[in-house]
């Protein structure tokens, strides 16, 4: 930028040139001291080209003064941007780390979340199968129960049968030996009775039945005989009535038992059932979240390289960017020196030149 401004300085100033009157010849001859560069080359041409306009010494030394204020000027609003954009990019560098910061925070908290999901599953899975074969163990249960009381019933309905049928058949084989051994009945009509009766019996309940064989033996016996064995008949059917109200009054307990454990095992299955659902549904959430997690781990491991490549990025931009500056402001502060010193020559020769005068005009008068 000095260099153009340079340029444009000598096609205005060249516009006319004439001969240097003596002290701008002095002058350029102190300018030949400069140290060699093109920035000094240029100032000089610069300065010599102003003297050969007609010498005025005054116009190069305000020249070399706005050069010199120029100068100092543009460093200092390079001071400015270059404190603005170093501001913006320590911004950009702090925001860019805080975002590295937190996703290796979330990386590393989704890898323990991974982990937790990943043995809560493990829990839960074990935790199902459980609560799935103790609902199947209660099931077989119930169908074993079922099939023990369809069992029972079978059996009872039997039983039931049986000792009606041989409580009926004492009650008439009692009412016929009743007749048997009353004392109106002839002897011939007692042997027919008793009989009938062995014959009944044989039909009834076969021919080795305890009953079929104790009327037998009342067909060979007298009557008081035959009064004991009666006797032993009632006691036979009593002993049968008796089993048989002990028998359904069983029945009637294990009925209610039975009802009582369908109704506790529908409690159980229902409450097991509903344990079940809610393992599933937690096992499904926690699956979906794991999913969920696992893609947000796979998008970090994406972003992460991403900011750290920008965070480098920016950094090397900013260094870029203030060795530049660096670059500048170096070679400016070369330039004002420069310039300076020119600045200190021109002054330092126009006040040699305007004491010299003043002590000339005093001489004079």
């Amino acid at each position: 930028m000095s260099l153009i401004r340079f340029n444009i300085l000598v096609l205005t100033i060249g516009v006319c040139l004439s001969a240097m009157t003596p002290q701008a010849s002095l002058l350029m001859k102190s300018f030949h001291q400069f140290s060699q560069s093109p920035y000094s080359d240029q100032l000089k041409e610069l300065v010599q080209i102003k003297l050969e306009t007609g010498g005025q010494v005054d116009e190069v030394l305000k020249l070399i003064q706005e050069l010199l204020d120029s100068l100092k000027q543009d460093q200092v609003d390079d001071d400015v941007a270059h404190s603005r954009q170093m501001a913006v990019f320590d911004q950009n560098i702090n925001e860019l780390e805080d975002d590295l910061s937190r996703l290796n925070t979330d990386l590393a908290n989704a890898n323990v979340l991974i982990q937790t999901l990943a043995e809560l599953l493990v829990i839960l899975r074990e935790t199902i199968l459980t609560y799935e074969k103790q609902l199947a163990i209660l099931n077989e249960q119930e169908q074993f129960i079922r099939n023990a009381r369809a069992a029972d019933i079978k059996a009872y309905n039997r039983r039931v049968e049986q000792a009606n049928k041989v409580i009926n058949a004492l009650n008439l084989i009692i009412e016929k030996l009743s007749r048997a051994v009353d004392q109106q009945t002839s002897e011939q009509d007692r042997q027919a009775i008793l009989t009938q009766i062995h014959a009944e019996c044989h039909e009834q309940f076969g021919p080795n039945h305890p009953v079929t064989i104790l009327i037998k033996l009342t067909t060979r016996f007298d009557v008081p005989t035959v009064q004991r064995i009666l006797e032993k008949l009632v006691q036979i059917r009593d002993g049968a009535s008796k089993s048989l109200s002990e028998d359904i009054a069983a029945e009637e307990v294990a009925s209610q038992n039975f009802d009582t454990s369908m109704s506790e095992i529908e409690t159980l299955r229902k409450r097991l059932s509903t344990d079940l659902e809610n393992l599933n549904q937690q096992f499904n959430d926690k699956l979906n979240q794991q999913k969920i997690v696992l893609a947000q781990k796979e998008q970090l491991l994406i972003d992460i390289p991403i900011t750290e490549e920008l965070l480098q990025l920016t950094k090397e931009q900013q260094e870029q960017y203030h060795q530049a500056y660096i670059s500048r402001q170096t070679q400016r502060q070369s330039e004002i020196e420069v310039v300076q010193k020119a600045y200190n020559l021109v002054f330092d020769h126009v006040d040699s030149v305007k004491k010299s005068e003043d002590l000339t005009a005093k001489l004079s008068n």
